[in-house]
């Protein structure tokens, strides 16, 4: 009842707050990202909040045994729409204006922050699987949109920085959703809960109205499969036609498989190694996500207005020898934050250049179906970071320094490997490490 009443209260001064923010987005230029990204903040923080509760809180509702499988089954709720539905993402960014799908998105989330809010003030765990469920199926068929409109936005030369920045506030987004979690799991109360779960909802929905941009014309009838494993071949043939887009994708889908892994082993190494609490564990992944945030947006900062690839083959280095670090110095707790904190640092570094590069090289509408192909990919190198990690974990007798080996030595085989294979970034380190950044990553 409290809610509904928020929600009516919300909606009577609604004229009053669109009015102001009409006035703000006036100071900023015809196009801005600002509403772009603040839209995709607000789901990415209700993604994580929604799913950490379910670990938090819904984990509690089952037997000590079934808990692990609680935390499973919902991260595959959010991954497993972007391996199925991916492919017709990619076509609803080719058939409708980017714009209007994120609209869509955001007023779509309202009434799954509904369905979460029952299933957590009747105790019902499928109930607020549903809702994850129904997230992570949101997220997958605006994604390639959100992506494609940083382009659209400020244009080509604005891609670098504005994929940098994308994605510093996306792992702030991650960051406070599970922070936000865990406070409030300790002190839960529905009606706190309810309030944040639908006004971040409706905040996001009101940004994603004001979001501008220069989209190329739609396509009346595009072609392609809706099953993604066809889906999967055609468009690795597709994108062969824009040179290194293909390694591009790779490249990130290694990032995800990595990252899931320093997730993993971050919770694992800390209370069986370092034999700290949760919420320390909690605070160690916090301090990943700034790293990757942090170097996200500094290589944005770096690149300028040019994509440079050679950034691509210094994060992967860096990331595999601040992993090497951690089997050879066996640090304890600070000093373990502080090599995590490097080795998501470096991360971000490697991150930026292969998004902004597959944005810069794949043109007009074709560019969803590109990163539709991408999160396909993306997701199921996370789901195999589980098998690889239990894998490791049972051969080792849950020895997590192999698993930090794996990492080293991933992160370093992908560097290696761009550096010889991948058109361009040989050239382009080249020019970084003499300063010469004035051109771009390949001669054309």
């Amino acid at each position: 009842m409290h809610l509904l009443v928020a929600i009516y209260r919300f909606e009577k001064y609604f004229p009053i707050f669109d009015q102001i923010l009409q006035i703000v987005m006036e100071e900023e230029k015809k196009y801005s990202w600002w509403p772009l990204f603040f839209t995709n903040f607000f789901s990415t923080f209700n993604d994580n909040l929604i799913k950490w509760l379910v670990v938090f809180v819904g984990s509690t509702w089952v037997e000590k045994a079934e808990q692990s499988t609680v935390m499973t089954v919902a991260g595959a709720m959010l991954v497993l729409p972007f391996i199925i539905i991916s492919p017709y993402a990619g076509k609803l960014s080719k058939m409708y204006e980017k714009k209007m799908i994120m609209v869509w998105g955001k007023a779509a989330e309202i009434p799954i922050m509904f369905v979460a809010i029952a299933g957590f003030y009747y105790h019902n765990l499928p109930v607020i699987m549903v809702s994850v469920l129904l997230m992570g199926t949101q997220s997958a068929l605006f994604s390639p949109a959100k992506y494609g409109l940083i382009r659209d936005i400020k244009g080509v030369e604005g891609i670098p920085f504005g994929t940098g920045a994308m994605e510093m506030l996306t792992f702030v987004g991650v960051l406070l959703g599970t922070v936000a979690a865990g406070i409030m799991a300790d002190h839960y109360q529905l009606d706190y809960l309810s309030y944040i779960l639908v006004g971040v909802a409706v905040f996001g929905y009101i940004m994603s109205k004001f979001i501008k941009a220069n989209e190329s014309p739609v396509m009346d009838k595009p072609k392609g499969t809706m099953f993604f494993w066809s889906f999967i071949y055609k468009q690795y043939k597709l994108n062969n036609n824009f040179p290194g887009v293909n390694y591009a994708v790779f490249g990130l889908s290694m990032f995800w498989l990595i990252g899931a892994l320093v997730q993993f082993v971050i919770k694992t190494h800390g209370i069986e190694i370092l034999e700290v609490s949760n919420t320390v564990v909690g605070y160690t992944m916090a301090i990943a996500a700034v790293g990757i945030a942090a170097g996200a947006i500094f290589t944005g900062w770096l690149s300028g207005k040019i994509v440079h690839l050679g950034y691509v083959f210094i994060g992967s280095i860096g990331l595999g020898i601040s992993s090497l670090l951690i089997i050879i110095l066996k640090p304890d707790l600070y000093l373990f934050q502080f090599l995590i904190f490097l080795t998501a640092f470096f991360a971000g570094f490697y991150k930026v250049p292969l998004n902004a590069y597959i944005q810069d090289r794949v043109k007009g509408r074709l560019l969803g179906d590109s990163l539709g192909y991408l999160n396909i990919s993306v997701f199921i190198f996370i789901l195999l970071a589980s098998v690889v990690y239990e894998v490791i974990m049972q051969l080792t007798n849950k020895n997590t320094l192999y698993v930090f080996a794996f990492i080293a030595l991933s992160s370093i085989f992908v560097g290696i490997y761009f550096f010889f294979r991948v058109p361009g970034v040989k050239s382009d380190f080249v020019k970084i490490l003499k300063g010469d950044l004035g051109r771009k990553y390949i001669e054309e």
